[in-house]
């Protein structure tokens, strides 16, 4: 993974390029500060204590990724995707053992994105940053 960090507007204008509206966020979170950037409909669905409490777990959630490594045997884990009804939630931590990463939310049964495109955000943020920043 890439030491170079790209902001929120960033990744939300790389991704946005390939599926339009389907992206609904993008969060850059470190343990004590974030940035984001949402679609105005679910932007009005989070209070910032809200936003604050996604962030908490994500945090949380990456601090085990070392013991799930170890459990799987299946190399590094680079990144967790959930799948919730209405979305694909991406996190993707800077590096295993870090508390800061990017978090991506898509519209599942959009118009546009497919786990390809997960998949594509995934690969984004693993190598392709360095390009986003440059």
């Amino acid at each position: 993974m890439s030491t170079v960090r790209p902001t929120a507007r960033t990744v939300w204008d790389a991704v946005y390029d390939r599926i339009g509206d389907d992206l609904r966020a993008v969060i850059r979170y470190q343990p004590r500060d974030w940035e984001s950037v949402m679609r105005d409909d679910v932007r009005e669905r989070y209070a910032q204590r809200d936003t604050q409490a996604i962030v908490d777990q994500t945090i949380v959630g990456q601090l085990s990724y070392g013991r799930q490594e170890s459990a799987f045997e299946s190399g590094s884990l680079n990144a967790l995707v959930q799948v919730f009804e209405d979305a694909w939630i991406v996190s993707c931590p800077d590096s295993t053992g870090r508390k800061s990463g990017v978090l991506i939310s898509i519209e599942r049964d959009g118009e546009a994105a497919t786990m390809a495109d997960v998949q594509w955000c995934i690969d984004l943020l693993e190598q392709g940053v360095d390009r986003l920043v440059a």
